[in-house]
């Protein structure tokens, strides 16, 4: 229902052409608490994520009844079993998040709250234990709650669920009044472009008068008598009747209580359903075959034509077909003031760390409207930054005057700070990557000083003790390390260097084990499949390049990328989840999404909207909504909200 935005509009244009300016400005503040946000359902469901993750339960209890009351209210009963175990699964998700984050006063407080509605109930019988177990994602009973795939599949279900249930809700004559207008304008086409043929006909029977016109002829207007407009029912009763199966028990949903089946087959089984949608006026989108990751419904509302005002969702469907990607909408967060070096998601996608070269750093949200949280202060620029792996909350970020901190974005605080009092290998240096380790709570740091002296180096964050320096082989203490990121287990670490070469770091033996001759001067940016056997990495001759790790480094393919003079930091382009699509920073005027084919990169969709050239991106599959950043010169970062193949 993202026509829903449009129709906003039209309302607010009509009210401000009759100067009802009181009604107006009621009407623009009811938009601003608007619990609905639009009825986009990727903005909802990110709206009980942000409530989740900043452990508010209140207002995700608030939330919850909004919709009971409003919208679920008006269902029929046999769908309610569903309702009650999506509600289930939604507050259990909350728990886990808080347990996984050591926040045991939240989980406190959640049973002293919530005992009173869940007493009783035999769902939650043996989740009154959690708050004394240790080690509960190891419990039998919980272990498949702490798990990803639990959590993504139950936010897929949520998503889709909600998409169908504003399918099939009754919606205001308004609505619907531009489907109507173009099955009118269809009709007329159609009729136009038969008188024309009719009339051409005539002008050869007055030719030849014993002419008879074709059989074709009597066919086409027997076409258009037995033609008329379907009425919304039987789509109606079919998106009823996908409901009712999430009532009944769905295998790929973890809100039914049983035990999950694996990945693949819930990916299969996800699949099947989507295959069965057909693409209609007003029905589904079809998903692709070949996806591997689960989707959200594409059912953004079908019966929409608009994401913006002036844009028509017919003309964006055409372009989908030939690209699969659909850009919803784009939002431009202004909060910097000189350009971006940085701007990073953390795991989830709920919160983005952007920092500029007047060393500011920005701690925001991306949805559903860009919103500064805090802002961190500090007299260099901050050259990286990453988000520890271990726990969301946390951050750390280097500086070009060699200072090393540790960020709290729960507290909106600084924890410590790391510089030459505390280690000297980090006087006089500028802090060019960091990366956090998936497994371990450390994370390194690669820098170089005034003379021209690299280091790599590992710490522990907690202790914020050096735990080693490590070398790249014989005779290069010169080579600077410009981008690192470990592998799955975090027993390797990649790295590119300034000699243009792409390195393995054996973490346990302190050794350099592989190295591959990449590109024509120095590495900036490197990224790795999710199978971790093929590397990317992009230079500064322009080029990315694709290497086979497993091969010894053989080139896969080489490609030029355009306007990469742009980029000269760790984010000149980022992979997506599924290793086949490429968000490119190399432009000026916005960034690029690639498809990554055997030996070439087919430009799939441009996102415009920068007026300098770009310096940094970055996206987050979360939720299965792809969410891109593009950052500039300017300070300016561009959000982009896409639905993905």
């Amino acid at each position: 229902m993202s026509h829903i935005q449009h129709l906003d509009e039209l309302v607010r244009e009509y009210l401000l052409f009759r100067g009802f300016t009181i009604t107006l400005k009621s009407f623009d503040g009811e938009l601003k608490v608007d619990k609905d946000r639009g009825f986009r359902v990727d903005r909802i469901v990110d709206q009980f994520l942000l409530f989740i993750n900043n452990y508010d339960l209140n207002s995700l209890r608030e939330l919850w009844a909004h919709f009971d009351q409003k919208i679920f209210s008006k269902l029929e009963h046999e769908f309610t079993p569903g309702l009650r175990k999506l509600e289930t699964s939604l507050f259990k998700f909350y728990l886990v998040n808080a347990v996984a984050n050591n926040k045991s006063d939240k989980v406190n407080e959640f049973f002293t709250k919530m005992t009173p509605e869940i007493q009783g109930h035999i769902e939650w019988k043996e989740w009154f234990m959690l708050p004394y177990i240790k080690n509960p994602e190891e419990h039998n009973t919980f272990s498949v709650h702490f798990t990803k795939q639990w959590q993504d599949t139950f936010l897929v279900s949520l998503h889709n669920f909600l998409a169908i249930i504003y399918q099939v809700i009754p919606q205001p004559a308004l609505s619907s009044y531009e489907e109507e207008a173009t099955k009118l304008r269809r009709l007329q086409e159609e009729n136009d472009a038969l008188k024309h043929k009719l009339a051409t006909l005539s002008q050869c029977a007055n030719v030849v008068p014993d002419a008879v016109p074709p059989l074709d002829i009597m066919d086409d207007f027997y076409i258009i008598a037995q033609e008329t407009p379907t009425s919304g029912e039987h789509q109606s009763k079919s998106l009823k009747s996908i409901i009712r199966t999430i009532g009944g028990g769905l295998p790929t949903s973890p809100i039914m209580g049983r035990k999950p089946h694996s990945q693949d087959e819930q990916i299969g089984v996800h699949k099947q359903h989507s295959s069965k949608r057909h693409i209609s006026q007003g029905g589904w989108i079809k998903h692709s075959s070949a996806d591997t990751v689960p989707k959200r419904s594409l059912s953004l509302d079908s019966r929409s034509r608009h994401t913006t005002r002036d844009v028509s969702l017919d003309n964006e469907r055409k372009s989908t077909k030939k690209d699969n990607f659909l850009l919803l909408s784009q939002e431009k967060m202004t909060a910097h003031e000189s350009a971006i070096t940085q701007c990073k998601f953390n795991a989830l996608g709920s919160l983005v760390a952007s920092c500029d070269v007047d060393g500011i750093i920005k701690l925001w949200s991306p949805s559903p409207t860009p919103k500064v949280l805090s802002t961190f202060q500090f007299r260099n620029e901050i050259e990286a930054l990453s988000w520890v792996s271990k726990n969301e909350r946390y951050f750390i970020s280097g500086s070009k005057d060699g200072k090393l901190r540790l960020h709290d974005s729960k507290e909106n605080k600084t924890i410590w700070e790391l510089g030459n009092e505390e280690c000297s290998l980090l006087a006089d240096s500028r802090i060019l990557s960091l990366c956090c380790s998936p497994t371990e709570c450390t994370v390194t740091c690669s820098t170089v000083n005034s003379e021209g002296l690299a280091k790599l180096l590992l710490y522990d964050i907690k202790s914020r003790k050096l735990e080693h320096s490590y070398t790249l082989g014989e005779n290069h203490s010169g080579l600077t390390v410009n981008c690192c990121l470990f592998n799955h287990n975090g027993s390797l670490l990649i790295v590119g260097c300034s000699d243009g070469t792409v390195r393995s770091i054996d973490l346990r033996n302190s050794e350099c084990i592989e190295t591959w001759e990449v590109h024509n001067g120095s590495v900036y940016a490197i990224h790795l499949t999710p199978d971790h056997n093929t590397c990317y990495s992009l230079g500064a001759d322009h080029k990315l390049h694709r290497i086979n790790l497993a091969q010894k480094g053989e080139l896969v393919f080489s490609a030029l990328l355009q306007n990469c003079h742009s980029v000269h930091g760790t984010q000149g382009f980022s992979l997506h989840q599924s290793g086949k699509h490429i968000l490119s920073a190399c432009g000026n005027s916005g960034a690029s999404i690639y498809q990554v084919s055997n030996n070439s990169l087919q430009l799939m969709l441009h996102l415009e909207g920068h007026r300098s050239p770009l310096t940094a991106c970055d996206w987050s599959m979360a939720n299965q909504c792809a969410t891109c950043l593009s950052s500039s010169r300017d300070g300016k970062i561009k959000i982009s909200t896409i639905l993905t193949p």
